[in-house]
């Protein structure tokens, strides 16, 4: 909660210029994008040398300390709430919808857990009716 450090934080990271690639062709009908997928043949290329970096570095991710964290709305110390405000105002000001307070946030998060319970329930029950 300290904001002069997470000012710091902030201001200590250099965002890199736009710089946009040149000699990129934009598909205009279909038939020219379907050409342009065919022609990604360094798709696999790139998948095998990113499989190897991962490979060499599994140690480090092996070394890494990661712990579950529980999502609990009514928790305010825990932040859950404000990231999640903070995600849907970003996303709402790209697609030009209206953004939601911390309240909105906490009453939309606290209806979509049971609706998951209650669809995971249901799922679950067709499936044991059709195996039977």
């Amino acid at each position: 909660r300290d904001r002069q450090f997470i000012k710091e934080c902030a201001s200590s990271i250099a965002v890199p210029t736009f710089a946009p690639k040149s000699g990129v062709k934009i598909a205009v009908t279909e038939a020219e994008a379907e050409a342009q997928n065919n022609d990604d043949d360094d798709c696999g290329d790139r998948a095998d040398q990113i499989l190897a970096e991962l490979n060499s570095n599994m140690d480090k991710l092996r070394a890494l300390n990661v712990q579950v964290a529980d999502f609990e709305k009514d928790d305010d110390a825990n932040f859950h709430i404000d990231f999640i405000t903070a995600c849907s105002n970003l996303r709402a000001a790209c697609y030009r919808i209206p953004s939601a307070n911390k309240y909105k946030t906490k009453l939309i998060a606290g209806k979509i857990i049971p609706a998951i319970a209650t669809t995971t329930a249901v799922v679950a029950g067709l499936v044991s009716i059709e195996m039977y």
